[in-house]
């Protein structure tokens, strides 16, 4: 784990990251009917493997967390808190998770779909950008299954591409609920003076101790994700507490000037999505929603 310290407008952030040790989990290890079989993927509070169903054959995926945060209370709360929230989230566009437990006091683990689909982070990596059209579809299917969350009041907190996976159906799921809170809800993972989550997209009011933020920080996130799918690039670049400032006052570059073909639909779109007031934003996702439906493409 690490921490960045800043000042900036007279207060102080600490913004939390992590680099979690992974398990080292033999092939084969039994969590119940399921046995554990290769690593799939790492994230920032654990390590991914596919696990298979003894007698069926159902495939699931499961996230142990990282051995240098089990003693961390802040950590193992994130790490059961996406159970809880995924277990009151039932959509076709986030991932579910079946089960959470612990094989002893130092291993924790959830029980996931098993989602056969690549994150658009390691798509933008491979690629380096989308084309408007598949970023339009990409963006819109987040903002609906993110719309059926802030209905049922949990607002999701990190989204960002390595949260967005795309099928080879073209579907896109949500996953890594780990911040996602109730509206209005406190807690140990949300301390005042400190920031969890990814800073490259995040809003300005979680940056800015707000009291009480709502859906409109995933409006923020998303806008800030579409940039990066359409231009290949984050809005802003620097070390953490400069993008930290330039999220809080900067203004917002224009897209046009990376990629001078996008049509102005969507660079309206995505400026509206990331305006610095939360009132200036589209209010819900269901509006992004109707605005993308609108892109001539």
């Amino acid at each position: 784990m690490r921490s960045v310290r800043a000042s900036m407008d007279g207060y102080q952030i600490e913004y939390f990251d992590t680099d979690p040790e992974p398990l080292n989990l033999h092939s084969g290890k039994r969590l119940g009917n399921f046995v554990v079989g290769k690593e799939i993927g790492r994230g920032g509070m654990g390590t991914i493997y596919l696990a298979e169903h003894a007698a069926i054959g159902r495939k699931v995926a499961v996230k142990f967390l990282g051995k240098a945060l089990v003693s961390d209370p802040v950590y193992l709360d994130l790490f059961l808190r996406e159970a809880r929230s995924a277990a009151h989230l039932n959509h076709p566009g986030i991932v579910q998770v079946y089960d959470a437990g612990s094989l002893d006091p130092q291993t924790h683990y959830l029980m996931m779909e098993f989602v056969d689909g690549k994150d658009l982070q390691s798509i933008l990596h491979d690629c380096g950008v989308l084309e408007p059209r598949q970023a339009v579809h990409v963006i819109r299917q987040a903002a609906e299954a993110l719309e059926y969350a802030h209905q049922k009041g949990f607002i999701h907190r990190d989204v960002k591409p390595e949260n967005l996976l795309w099928l080879a159906d073209g579907s896109i799921k949500i996953c890594d609920l780990g911040l996602a809170k109730l509206a209005g809800e406190t807690g140990l993972a949300t301390q005042v003076g400190s920031v969890m989550g990814s800073p490259l997209y995040m809003a300005p009011e979680r940056l800015s101790e707000s009291p009480k933020i709502d859906g409109r920080v995933d409006v923020y996130s998303l806008g800030a994700t579409f940039f990066h799918l359409l231009t290949g690039r984050i809005p802003y670049t620097g070390t953490p507490p400069v993008i930290m400032s330039q999220h809080l006052s900067g203004p917002l570059p224009d897209p046009r000037e990376l990629v001078p073909t996008l049509d102005p639909s969507l660079t309206s779109i995505i400026a509206k999505m990331m305006a610095k007031k939360p009132g200036d934003r589209f209010q819900t996702m269901g509006q992004v929603v109707q605005a993308l439906s609108l892109v001539p493409l």
